[in-house]
């Protein structure tokens, strides 16, 4: 189960492998993994926490039985990505419903609502055709999208998460004595 996630978010990454805006920084409240500043579609914040974050891996890879583990950037990056994929799938007729996601997760005891939202959007990202696929990334380009930096920074070309160097944090050179 775990691996076929895994392609579908690589699948998902050369598909949406379009220009977004995107800030570079980390996010701007406590526990917060990202934060999707969309003032121009939604008309709102978009808050992803560190413990919905969390909670997907720890609960999907206890499916995996020795395969391919969901990591947490990728959680991550489809939980920035779903309420756009769950919205154009609605507008199409391609819903994917709670239950649907439940039914794919069965063994999954109680399964928290970022889990349940992270298999919607990958099961509602394979029915949309390219014209969906692009107006999602049109979308997104309108929104900033702040990623705390412990996660990675988002990779605007790729769609991807990608790793920050160990020295994201810049100190400062102390000036010179006059």
């Amino acid at each position: 189960m775990a691996l076929a996630l895994s392609q579908h978010l690589k699948t998902l990454t050369l598909v949406l492998g379009a220009s977004l805006a995107l800030s570079g920084c980390g996010a701007q409240q406590a526990g917060a993994a990202a934060i999707v500043n969309d003032t121009t579609v939604r008309h709102q914040d978009i808050v992803i926490s560190d413990k919905d974050v969390q909670s997907v891996p720890e609960e999907l890879n206890a499916l995996a039985q020795g395969g391919q583990e969901l990591k947490v950037s990728d959680a991550l990056l489809s939980l920035i990505l779903a309420p756009y994929v769950l919205d154009e799938a609605k507008r199409v007729g391609k819903t994917v419903s709670p239950s649907e996601a439940r039914k794919v997760i069965a063994k999954v005891a109680d399964p928290s609502p970022s889990t349940i939202m992270f298999v919607q959007m990958q099961l509602a990202i394979q029915k949309l055709d390219q014209a969906s696929k692009t107006l999602i990334v049109d979308e997104l380009g309108k929104v900033k999208i702040t990623v705390n930096p412990r996660y990675g920074a988002f990779d605007v070309t790729k769609i991807a998460l990608t790793p920050i160097s160990p020295n994201w944090i810049k100190v400062s050179a102390p000036s010179p004595a006059k």
